[in-house]
C-alpha cells in the first residue's frame, strides 16, 4: 500500500491581512515536510521556491493559479465577496477573495496529484499544518490496507456537522457563514476516488452555489457534500471541536488533537441547535438530497466539451 501526502502554497496576501508571511508559511511547510511521507508540493510557477526544504522522495509540482477551476469563476466570485450582505465579514474568505478560491481548490489539486503518483491513496496536509502535528512515534504507519478497504474519502467532522446530521437539516443559508463543518487540514482521499470528488465540488459551486450568489470556504462545501450524500464511500475517522491534524495523527497511531470545545463554540452549537430546529425543511439541504442524476449528466457534458 502506497500513501503519498499532497500540499501546497499560493501567496494571497495574507501578510497585510494578519500578518502571516510567504517566509512564515514556508517555514510552517518545511516543518510539514519532515512528516515521514512522500509529498507532492504544488506551487506558482512565479514563487521563489529556493527556500523549500524536500526530502528525497519529495517533488515540487508547479501549477499557475490562473489555470485552477476555482480562479476561472474569480470575476463572480469577488462580485459575491464584495456585494453579498449574508456572510461572515470575520471570516478571511470574504476579506480576501483569492483565499477562499485557493482553499476551495484542495480537491482539484488531489485529483492532479492523482495523475502524478501511482500511489494508493493522497493525503492533503495542510503548508502550515506543522503547527498541529504531534509526536508521530516511531514514524511508521499504524493503519493497514485492510484499514482503508472500500475507503473513498477519510476525514474527520466537527460537532457544527454532527449536529445537523442528528437533526436531519442543514439550513441553506449556513452557507456564507463559514462554520467550521469537517477539519480541511488534513484528510485521505482514495487515488482513484480524487477525480470524482473534485469534479462534485465543482459541480456544486458551479450550479448551486454560484447562480445563487453563495460562497464560502472548503469545509463547509465538503460538509455540505457529506451531508446530503453526495460522497459515496466516505468514512468518518472522527468528529472532533475542529482544527488539528487529525488524519495525520490517525495514520501513524498519535494522540488526536486534544483541543476542547472552547465557550463560544458550546454557545454557538447551542444557537445553532435551535436555528437549525426551527428552519423549514424548504429552506434546508436535507440528506439524500443531492441531484446525482443531474451531476452524472453534467459530468457526461463536460467530458465532451
Amino acid at each position: 500500500m502506497k500513501i503519498v501526502a499532497v500540499t501546497g502554497f499560493f501567496d494571497v496576501g495574507r501578510a497585510g491581512y494578519d500578518n502571516r508571511t510567504p517566509g512564515h508559511y514556508i517555514d510552517w511547510l518545511n516543518k510539514t515536510l519532515q512528516t515521514p511521507l512522500p509529498f507532492l508540493v504544488f506551487l506558482d510557477p512565479a514563487f521563489d521556491a529556493s527556500g523549500v526544504v524536500l526530502k528525497p522522495e519529495d517533488r515540487i509540482v508547479h501549477v499557475p493559479r490562473s489555470e485552477l477551476t476555482m480562479f476561472r469563476h474569480r470575476k463572480k466570485i469577488e462580485e459575491i465577496v464584495a456585494n453579498s450582505q449574508n456572510v461572515n465579514r470575520r471570516d478571511i474568505a470574504f476579506n480576501i477573495p483569492e483565499y477562499g478560491m485557493i482553499v476551495m481548490s484542495k480537491l482539484e489539486l488531489m485529483k492532479r496529484a492523482s495523475k502524478e503518483t501511482d500511489a494508493d491513496f493522497l493525503v492533503w496536509v495542510d503548508a502550515g499544518l506543522s503547527r498541529f502535528i504531534p509526536d508521530l512515534g516511531d514514524g511508521k504507519l499504524k493503519v493497514t490496507k485492510a484499514d482503508l478497504e472500500g475507503l473513498n474519502f477519510g476525514l474527520t467532522t466537527t460537532l457544527h456537522l454532527a449536529q445537523r446530521m442528528r437533526i436531519g437539516k442543514f439550513p441553506r443559508s449556513m452557507v456564507g457563514r463559514t462554520l467550521a463543518m469537517m477539519s480541511a487540514g488534513d484528510f485521505i482521499v482514495a487515488r482513484s476516488f480524487a477525480e470524482e470528488l473534485s469534479d462534485r465540488m465543482d459541480f456544486l459551486v458551479e450550479t448551486e452555489w454560484l447562480p445563487a450568489g453563495l460562497w464560502d470556504n472548503e469545509q463547509v462545501a465538503i460538509g455540505s457534500l457529506l451531508f446530503r450524500g453526495a460522497l459515496p464511500g466516505t468514512r468518518i475517522i472522527r468528529t472532533h471541536v475542529g482544527g488539528g491534524a487529525n488524519t495525520v495523527s490517525w495514520l501513524f497511531g498519535a494522540e488526536p488533537y486534544g483541543r476542547k470545545p472552547p465557550l463560544y463554540v458550546r454557545w454557538r452549537i447551542l444557537l445553532d441547535e435551535f436555528r437549525t430546529r426551527r428552519t423549514p425543511k424548504s429552506q434546508c439541504y436535507l440528506p439524500g438530497d443531492f441531484p446525482e442524476a443531474e451531476f452524472q449528466s453534467w459530468v457526461r457534458s463536460r467530458s465532451t466539451v
